[in-house]
């Protein structure tokens, strides 16, 4: 989980792994057609700098979506591929979300606290709910059987 400030203020969060200028090179094995293996090691993460990433954050605070063409400006600009600018956005976006939804989880977490919500309170009067709704003979539907037609009605 990432660490935030008390002051609640999104851009206090720890970078993510995918800018941490700290990345591990793992080697892949992949069989060739002839039978031998290749070694081949895995694309790297991109360590980008503060400066781009003061640009990218920036960028990304006034628009969230950039177009194909957008991509391709800001990634000249940058000194970045297209794809980085572009998977960068994504990430970016996904890591907005899962604050979003994690905040809002808290936010109904506290109402439920402040309100004085008492679970076991809770279940004790809708242990019906918990444990199985009766069945009795005044809450039975009867259904009447479906009838099957095989074949045309003689």
């Amino acid at each position: 989980a990432p660490a935030s400030s008390t002051s609640g203020n999104f851009s206090q969060f720890a970078p993510d792994s995918a800018t941490s200028p700290h990345s591990a090179t793992a080697k892949s094995q992949k069989r060739r057609e002839d039978g031998m293996e290749e070694v081949k090691k895995a694309k790297s993460r991109t360590a980008f700098s503060k400066e781009q990433l003061q640009t990218l954050h920036q960028r990304f605070q006034s628009q969230k979506y950039l177009s194909p063409q957008q991509i391709r400006e800001l990634s000249a600009d940058l000194g970045l591929t297209y794809k980085q600018v572009k998977t960068w956005f994504q990430n970016r976006r996904m890591k907005l979300k899962r604050f979003q939804n994690h905040n809002m989880w808290t936010e109904r977490a506290q109402c439920l606290t402040q309100s004085s919500f008492q679970p076991n309170a809770y279940l004790d009067m809708h242990s019906r709910f918990h444990q199985g709704y009766p069945i009795t003979a005044s809450n039975i539907q009867t259904v009447p059987p479906l009838r099957q037609h095989y074949g045309a009605e003689q």
